[in-house]
């Protein structure tokens, strides 16, 4: 049985290397897969490879000996910066994530070296593991925090923008839930090897072999993980047929509880208008142009929608999805979108673009760009060219 194990974690870790390969090769253009993500799969398909062929060939000293060097502390920040880079969707490493592996390369060294130890005389390695804990309980919080805020309560306002960050928050949903698994682990194994020279997590391997074996497992059966945000684009012919679907931000019943007496009164009285009301705003941002205008207030739509400022402000108050300014912004980035597919760009330059939707800055044109797709304004046009061949 033990053989069969050892024999698992080889196969294991070559499957992980495989998987490793993949990411690798679609990193540049997919948001799922990045640099972090790859090098945990190349670090935990090495520590497999080695354990399991050191376990086979019975040389259980060479697995303490590296059992006391705990590499895997420079791995703890990795799920949280590979997150981080994810969710806020950055194509190149950060310099300043460097300062995410101080502390961990203090622990490192003190747990191989012992210059604290020596220093102050004292066995430390309770410390060392406790540490170690700690940071990996932090490192999972900072990750769920990030998560949580944007991507498992966020949903683009654009179709394929919402089909993407579906297809995000169930892979980040499932990967997190793997990591949390694997950090369960580690403070139980901790806890476990509690000697009084080093700090160890050497017990229950398996348990990581097992979790990171389905992780590659969904990585290689779910084509759309590795590919991302251009699967999603290759599900619709053109671009324009996606323009042309339209997204409801409305609700009938109100998102907020009414408590303001004069908001209570008005719903009352505009109660029966509210579809109607609805399908103006909608046929008015889809055959006019208003948003052009920069200036463009909710004072100014009213009165080219003939409807009370008041009626038009409880309308956004309390049964749409969003406020009038990401109301507005969310429609001047489809206008751009078109224009984009028009060939407006082979003519005029980015910043003409920006402010021919709306924008008075591209500064602001590329910000809302990035946060209504998910991809800057170059990404979008070299992705779309891809996908969808002049």
């Amino acid at each position: 049985m033990k053989s069969i194990v050892d024999l698992s974690f080889i196969i294991n870790g070559t499957f992980g290397f495989l998987c490793a390969l993949m990411v690798c090769c679609s990193a540049k253009t997919n948001r799922n897969a990045n640099i972090y993500l790859a090098i945990m799969l190349f670090a935990i398909s090495t520590r497999l490879i080695i354990r399991g062929y050191f376990e086979l060939t019975d040389q259980a000293e060479i697995i303490r000996s590296i059992s006391k060097n705990n590499f895997y502390v420079i791995l703890i920040p990795f799920p949280y910066l590979y997150f981080r880079t994810l969710v806020l969707n950055q194509s190149k490493i950060q310099l300043s994530n460097a300062l995410h592996f101080i502390f961990p390369i203090i622990l490192l060294n003190e747990n191989i070296n012992h210059p604290f130890q020596l220093w102050f005389q004292y066995k430390i390695s309770p410390i060392i593991s406790i540490s170690i804990a700690s940071l990996t309980i932090i490192y999972s919080i900072a990750s769920f925090v990030i998560l949580r805020n944007h991507t498992w309560k966020k949903i683009g306002p654009l179709e394929i923008v919402s089909e993407q960050n579906k297809l995000i928050k169930k892979w980040t949903i499932v990967i997190f839930t793997a990591f949390i698994l694997m950090n369960v682990r580690l403070i139980s194994a901790l806890y476990i090897n509690q000697t009084t020279s080093y700090s160890s997590d050497n017990s229950l391997i398996w348990i990581n072999s097992i979790i990171w074996f389905v992780i590659c497992l969904i990585i290689i059966t779910s084509p759309e993980i590795l590919n991302g945000y251009l699967t999603q684009l290759a599900r619709v012919s053109k671009l324009s047929d996606l323009q042309k679907k339209e997204t409801s931000f409305w609700r009938l019943k109100p998102f907020a509880e009414i408590t303001n007496e004069q908001d209570y009164q008005l719903s009352i009285k505009i109660e029966t208008q509210l579809e109607g009301y609805f399908h103006k705003i909608d046929d008015a941002v889809r055959t006019k142009l208003y948003f052009r205008n920069a200036g463009f207030s909710m004072n100014d739509f009213a009165l080219k929608l003939g409807m009370p400022k008041s009626h038009l402000s409880f309308v956004f108050k309390y049964h749409a999805e969003i406020n009038f300014s990401d109301f507005k912004k969310i429609h001047r980035i489809k206008h751009a979108i078109q224009l984009i597919e028009e060939n407006f760009l082979t003519t005029n330059t980015f910043d003409s673009l920006a402010k021919e939707v709306g924008f008075t800055t591209y500064n602001t044109f590329y910000l809302s760009f990035k946060e209504v797709t998910g991809l800057s304004p170059q990404n979008y046009i070299s992705s779309l060219e891809k996908v969808i061949p002049a």
